[in-house]
């Protein structure tokens, strides 16, 4: 069995276009994403600057459209998955693959998230912290500690070894300093705008969910894993209510990949550029087998 599974923000990077293989679908879908933002996508996904490229309004935009014209090719090619699963953002290129939404409609879903949470983390600023090499013990002690700073949660179980905090970043910045103190063999705040998936994404969620239960869902042709229930999901009314709770819940990866490996899949494909997900399946499935999108087009 064969699943697709998509990156989250972090994934991105200037240029990451220059390395999807020129093709009739690459042009269509950029110039798709451009006319209903209002932006050229390609140019800045080309060119940058960084610091715009970072901007979750921005991110969310850029790595769907990037997901999705991967997903495409690959299924060109004849590559196609039996299931999917996206890591936080990367739920909607999941469900655009699944054939649940357009991309059209996935391409407004993210980009309102995108500008809802900017304006969320305008008005009370976030970071995210990745954390490796302490366990749950220590992980909760963490948390207990940096929380008399302020807003802080565990928002990602990325392996069992690694997990990604989210909150203020008076929080997040001692977060890094007792995570050193505990013997963390990394920890390091993540390239993105917003404190993800924690309560400081609270005020995004009345006019998210809006849009949500406003846009056309179908029923998709295969399951997706979704993030806060590391379940396969086939029911629309059970997949927008998931998308509504992944705003401020947690993103079980680790039980996802499990879920996946116990249905029965045996070669994934991390759709959308980096590497991030494979090293993560890696870590959790001891030898899986994880391509990336590019190397597809290189075999």
């Amino acid at each position: 069995m064969i699943a697709f599974v998509f990156p989250g923000q972090g994934s991105q990077y200037v240029g990451m276009s220059a390395k999807i293989p020129e093709s009739s679908i690459k042009k269509e879908l950029f110039n798709k994403a451009s006319e209903i933002l209002g932006f050229d996508l390609l140019e800045i996904c080309e060119k940058g600057p960084q610091e715009l490229l970072t901007s979750t309004d921005i991110t969310q935009p850029a790595l769907y459209t990037v997901s999705s014209i991967y997903d495409v090719l690959l299924k060109e090619k004849g590559i196609k998955p039996q299931i999917v699963a996206g890591h936080s953002l990367g739920e909607y290129s999941a469900l655009y693959s699944a054939e649940a939404i357009s991309f059209e409609t996935g391409l407004k879903l993210v980009r309102t998230r995108g500008l809802l949470m900017k304006s969320a983390s305008d008005k009370a600023p976030g970071k995210m912290l990745a954390v490796i090499g302490l366990d749950k013990d220590k992980i909760q002690k963490l948390l207990e500690e940096a929380s008399k700073f302020g807003v802080i949660v565990n928002a990602n179980n990325n392996a069992f070894d690694q997990v990604v905090l989210s909150g203020s970043v008076e929080a997040i910045m001692e977060a890094q300093k007792i995570a050193k103190d505990l013997g963390a063999r990394l920890s390091k705040p993540l390239e993105v705008s917003a404190a993800f998936h924690s309560p400081l994404m609270e005020p995004v969620v009345p006019e998210m969910s809006k849009a949500i239960d406003e846009a056309e869902f179908k029923t998709p042709s295969i399951p997706i894993i979704q993030n806060v229930t590391a379940e396969p999901e086939t029911d629309i009314n059970h997949i927008k209510e998931n998308l509504k709770k992944q705003l401020t819940g947690s993103v079980n990866w680790v039980g996802s990949v499990l879920k996946m490996d116990s249905i029965g899949v045996k070669e994934y494909y991390e759709v959308g550029p980096k590497n991030v997900l494979k090293g993560l399946i890696e870590r959790i499935i001891k030898g899986s087998t994880v391509k990336l999108s590019e190397e597809a087009f290189n075999a």
